[in-house]
């Protein structure tokens, strides 16, 4: 009961529309919502839809609102509401929203809403840049890739490596990462063994790490073939 008086006495004083928790949950869940339904959905679109609801929901209740409680005493006073006070309180309505928007609605909007959509829009942005990074560091990289698929193609006895392009094409839509990135790897790692020979000390030092990810890939998988298959192509590399 005292919570729903609560969110009473906010709704009256209008102060649920520019509570910061509330837009969050609110740009959140609307969000997601139209991102199912339309998986490239924007937060810029997000941001359209709750300034939509600022005025044609959370203002258009309120307002509504209003306007019902000042003809609830009409009516138990007249204990019935004839088009007369209808007419009343139509002009009531006429009269009091141009207050309530100048200096409610409009600097509640410009001074609060606003601002604090658009932190929220930020915060919402620099979560899914986080969440898309730690994805992204906790993936292999593409050398690691390529050496991986190598390793199953070898075992599998698939006999796929050959053809650099096609090969580059198979592993961009396995992995879904750039095809031109797969290619190099690959041009790399199954080219000319001067080009691996010539390769600087930097380069060298690079492609043991992406070695040493996908040996620890197939440690994880307890797959002790795969980390045989590795050291003897890693040899061409010494």
């Amino acid at each position: 009961m005292e919570d729903l008086i609560r969110k009473g006495i906010s709704f009256m004083t209008f102060d649920f529309a520019i509570n910061g928790d509330y837009i969050s949950t609110l740009f959140a869940n609307t969000h997601h919502r139209y991102q199912k339904v339309i998986p490239e959905w924007s937060t810029n679109a997000t941001r359209q839809k709750i300034i939509a609801s600022y005025w044609f929901t959370y203002v258009l209740n309120h307002f509504a609102c209003i306007i019902g409680l000042a003809a609830i005493p009409t009516f138990f006073i007249t204990h019935n509401l004839e088009f007369a006070h209808l007419l009343v309180v139509f002009f009531v309505g006429i009269v009091t929203f141009p207050v309530l928007f100048l200096f409610t609605y409009l600097p509640n909007f410009s001074s609060n809403f606003i601002p604090k959509l658009q932190t929220v829009k930020e915060q919402f942005e620099r979560k899914h840049l986080e969440q898309t990074e730690k994805c992204r560091q906790a993936q292999l990289s593409n050398a690691a890739l390529v050496l991986v698929y190598y390793v199953f193609d070898k075992t599998s006895e698939m006999n796929s490596i050959g053809n650099n392009n096609q090969i580059a094409n198979i592993l961009m839509k396995l992995y879904g990462v750039d095809e031109g990135s797969l290619r190099k790897n690959i041009d790399l790692i199954f080219g000319s063994s001067s080009k691996r020979k010539n390769l600087t000390e930097r380069k060298r030092t690079e492609m043991k790490n992406r070695f040493d990810e996908a040996y620890h890939f197939f440690e994880m998988l307890q797959f002790n073939q795969g980390s045989q298959i590795l050291k003897e192509l890693e040899i061409k590399f010494v």
